[in-house]
């Protein structure tokens, strides 16, 4: 199985094709797995990578380290150990705040950055997360689990069982080291949007008009990125490449094409 040895832990990942790499970042609790329909469709143009982050997926899970600026640090030693000098990052939620922060400190790495339904840090997204950290802390990880399954699957009725039944596979398999972390709640705060118009790189940010803290989100990001270009899927809902493939993925490509361009 293929994993890359870092520093603290070693992460797995996934990849695909030939070309130029894009390297794919999942969100919060799921895995390299969420980017199945993408796999197909993208590895016939370039290299797809899909790295497992820290503690999730089959990526070890170490007892600490699940900052954001830890999973930078991670984003930039994977590429380092994969030799891989530049590459187009795509990230979906959490993953679309570690390329931000990857961007931030990182750029020279960088061809282009797609965020997709980005979280970023410092932006406040609503007393959700706080509540469940709360119930892992007081009742367990399971009870946590179940609450945020609660809370991230409600979305996805009958009509969209295939979704949901995916996720909730990603989520049940997630290690809760996050949750067990001892610094959860005490790692030094960092601020975004403060800092994000010195961003160069061409940005892509795509959004569901159904997720709306997330669409008002990717609104600063567009104001906030110079040159970045805001694309809302009206009728979708946060997981934009699950729910919305086909137009996702050739929303993705026009846009890698004219950042390899």
């Amino acid at each position: 199985m293929p994993y890359a040895r870092l520093k603290n832990f070693k992460m797995y990942y996934e990849e695909y094709g030939r070309g130029e790499p894009v390297i794919f970042l999942h969100g919060f609790t799921l895995d390299r797995r969420m980017w199945t329909p993408q796999i197909i469709f993208f590895s016939r143009f370039y290299r797809v990578i899909l790295p497992d982050a820290r503690g999730h997926g089959l990526s070890e899970a170490p007892e600490s380290g699940y900052s954001r600026a830890d999973r930078v640090e991670d984003l930039v030693q994977f590429a380092d150990n994969m030799k891989i000098d530049r590459f187009h990052a795509v990230g979906l939620s959490m993953g679309g705040s570690t390329v931000l922060g990857f961007a931030l400190k990182y750029p020279e790495y960088l061809k282009s950055l797609a965020l997709v339904s980005s979280g970023a840090a410092g932006y406040d997204i609503g007393k959700k997360i706080s509540r469940i950290d709360e119930l892992a802390r007081t009742r367990g990880i399971e009870v946590a689990r179940e609450k945020w399954k609660d809370i991230s699957l409600n979305w996805f009725g009958e009509d969209k069982k295939t979704i949901r039944d995916l996720m909730e596979t990603m989520i049940n398999e997630h290690s809760g080291a996050v949750w067990k972390d001892p610094r959860r709640g005490h790692y030094p705060r960092e601020y975004d949007l403060d800092k994000i118009h010195l961003i160069k790189i061409p940005t892509e940010i795509i959004c569901g008009s159904l997720d709306k803290i997330f669409t008002g989100l990717g609104k600063l990001l567009n104001e906030k990125i110079k040159g970045s270009c805001l694309k809302i899927f009206e009728n979708v809902g946060h997981m934009v490449n699950l729910e919305t493939p086909a137009r996702f993925n050739e929303e993705l490509k026009l846009f890698l094409e004219g950042a390899d361009g």
